[in-house]
């Protein structure tokens, strides 16, 4: 738990978006295929630190054990690294039991979209019995933070609804993807069951960050915990599990800090798409004192270009 962890796309409604509300058409597609992958790593040495300035000799990735060729490989944070644009969803639990903590809550995620440079966006999604969006990404604070002050705590959880929904919003953004989760209680009334969306999440090339808090008893003994560590760790994120509220902001800061040091890496995969999961492997090649997190794998299908 210790460790560290474009621009505005249309303006934020003052009204919420209903998750159910029917999808907007997407553009005409053409024929085009896509056959590149492109994957996020975070590096540390074991003092937590990030480890900078790696290059393409420094790494190696591996699909199902078969060494790959990168045809990209940048760092994203520090002095004179490129700036990549950042989309993230911060998927914020309001159900009843938030009651004595949704102040907290508030000020956590006012905390991390105050951090968002100048190529990020984000979108907020909270989550009782139903599930409710800000209208979409965008850069500006303000409105993101309008949207945070009017939280308020009722009814059940369905946690799973919100996170598939956050996943389906953020798919097709640019850059890197992120989901930011936080719930303090177990799943209570989505439609969707848990297996559901940890399979939607690996075919979907977003990092997800979860936070459980142990607010109702017997939380963290339940499936929500495993829940969160399952898709965290398939998707090359990390699950924290504070103890006090008051560690929301120290947890959020780490998670923004981490979204903004790390690197992207794109190859196109020896074998072609035949529809099976392709277990991914990065590892460093000049040192051995380093934890490599990525995501598990992907799903090899064909992509289509709009």
């Amino acid at each position: 738990m210790t460790r560290r962890f474009a621009w505005l796309a249309a303006p934020l409604l003052a009204a919420t978006a209903e998750a159910q509300a029917p999808p907007t058409p997407k553009p005409p597609t053409f024929g085009l295929e896509v056959e590149v992958v492109s994957v996020t790593a975070v590096i540390y040495d074991k003092s937590g630190h990030f480890i900078h300035d790696l290059k393409t000799d420094d790494v190696e990735l591996l699909e199902d054990g078969v060494k790959q060729d990168l045809t990209y490989f940048k760092e994203a944070g520090g002095a004179g690294a490129e700036k990549i644009p950042l989309s993230v969803v911060l998927v914020l639990d309001t159900s009843g039991s938030m009651q004595r903590n949704i102040s907290f809550l508030r000020e956590a995620a006012s905390s991390f979209v105050g951090k968002l440079q100048d190529v990020d966006q984000a979108m907020l999604v909270q989550f009782n019995e139903t599930v409710k969006g800000s209208a979409d990404f965008t850069g500006d604070v303000e409105r993101l933070d309008d949207f945070i002050e009017a939280l308020e705590a009722w009814g059940g959880t369905s946690l799973y609804d919100a996170t598939h929904y956050a996943l389906g919003r953020i798919k097709d953004q640019p850059g890197r993807k992120a989901l930011v989760v936080f719930t303090d209680g177990a799943d209570t009334t989505s439609r969707l069951k848990e297996q559901e969306v940890i399979d939607y999440a690996r075919s979907v090339e977003a990092t997800v960050y979860c936070i459980g808090f142990k607010g109702e008893p017997g939380f963290l003994g339940g499936s929500p915990r495993g829940f969160l560590k399952k898709i965290a760790e398939d998707t090359g994120g990390a699950f924290f599990a504070p103890d006090r509220i008051g560690e929301l902001i120290k947890i959020f800061g780490g998670i923004s800090e981490e979204l903004h040091q790390h690197y992207a890496l794109a190859y196109t995969p020896k074998r072609g798409p035949d529809g099976t999961f392709r277990a991914i492997q990065l590892r460093l090649t000049s040192r051995k004192d380093a934890e490599v997190r990525v995501r598990k794998g992907y799903f090899a299908v064909k992509r289509r270009r709009s």
